[in-house]
């Protein structure tokens, strides 16, 4: 193993270069879940049911950052790893955090999904309760499900750490159930719920092709719907990008007492990649929900470096603006076309209320 490498006494393989990749990971999560969740707070328009969830979501990303990665893996070295309390709880602190982040991502997914199959129930002040409701329930299953073994199967000892182990069957059969709902249940859920929207932008793609030949429709039209196909399964594609090689690799080599160091070095990266999601996810919906969108780039402007920017590429900015469709134009049009009797043949995300 190499000098940059260490076992530690509790045996957890630890790198020192990872305090300075988990810092800058921190640094990164709480930035962008900061400036997302005071964006919807400050933005008085912004105070939709949707974009609460999303700032539920953002909290998430934030207590992550701050009680999860920095003193498990930045401050590791400062005393962490010799407190027998703190390296008990601190895992299971992490698994409670990462599942809630996950199912915050159902949340919105079926929010979206309710707005458009049922626009005329989405409005109401049941729905609304029910979706607060919901928000708290994933906070409260998220607590329960991670600090349950230590009043269960797993008691801490104030003398030395205690870890689940997967030569424990029932240490085991939690493992693969609280993995089954941090990753497996999320990716369903967001598979079923975009699909059915995809279902919806494929119709929109018929009729405008078949008013394309009839009315001379500009084909841009058709092109934004593919566009919005492709943003959706960007959102889905890199869940499993950040999430998949982690969980498959701690799934595979948890049971394992001996790991050789160059696969360690690989886990590692996975972890990474997998616990730089929450700095990532942020950005994801800022650029794919209109209305946060569209406050940004208001913001943009109002900088002077965005003014600079706004000025030479203004004509393209406007462009892209008017064919560059997101998962919300389409969810808007769809409750455009719910709520009208009229002919829909252009995206517009002004009349949606789920999505304002």
């Amino acid at each position: 193993m190499s000098n940059s490498s260490n076992q530690s006494s509790n045996g957890t393989f630890v790198i020192p270069e990872a305090s300075i990749v988990y810092g800058v990971i921190v640094g990164l999560t709480i930035l962008t879940n900061v400036s997302m969740l005071a964006l919807i707070i400050a933005v008085r328009k912004l105070h939709t049911m949707s974009n609460w969830i999303m700032a539920s979501m953002f909290c998430t990303g934030i207590i992550f950052a701050v009680l999860y990665l920095l003193p498990r893996w930045v401050l590791y070295y400062q005393g962490v790893n010799r407190d027998a309390i703190a390296c008990t709880v601190l895992p299971l602190t992490g698994i409670g955090l990462i599942v809630n982040l996950n199912l915050h991502l159902t949340l919105v997914s079926l929010d979206r999904y309710f707005c458009v199959m049922f626009p005329f129930k989405y409005e109401m002040r049941k729905t609304h309760v029910i979706a607060m409701s919901s928000v708290a329930a994933v906070w409260l299953i998220s607590t329960l499900g991670a600090y349950l073994p230590l009043f269960t199967i797993l008691v801490p000892n104030p003398n030395k750490c205690t870890r689940l182990k997967t030569a424990n069957p029932l240490h085991y059969a939690y493992l693969l159930t609280i993995f089954s709902v941090l990753f497996f249940f999320p990716l369903l859920v967001l598979i079923v719920t975009y699909t059915q929207i995809l279902l919806i932008v494929n119709s929109h793609t018929q009729r405008d092709k078949i008013i394309s030949r009839r009315a001379s429709t500009p084909l841009s039209v058709i092109k934004r719907n593919i566009r919005a196909i492709k943003y959706m399964a960007i959102m889905i594609g890199i869940f499993v990008f950040f999430w998949l090689p982690y969980v498959i690799l701690f799934l595979l080599l948890y049971s394992y007492k001996v790991v050789p160091p160059a696969t360690l070095q690989i886990v590692r990266s996975c972890q990474y990649l997998a616990f730089s999601y929450p700095a990532i996810n942020p950005l994801l919906y800022g650029y794919f929900t209109a209305s946060l969108r569209r406050e940004i780039e208001k913001r943009i402007r109002a900088t002077w470096l965005g003014s600079i920017i706004c000025s030479r590429l203004g004509s393209n900015n406007r462009a892209n603006t008017v064919h560059n469709p997101t998962v919300d134009s389409i969810v808007a049009n769809d409750w455009r076309r719910k709520s009208s009797a009229h002919t829909i043949t252009a995206f517009n995300v002004e009349h949606a209320h789920c999505v304002k």
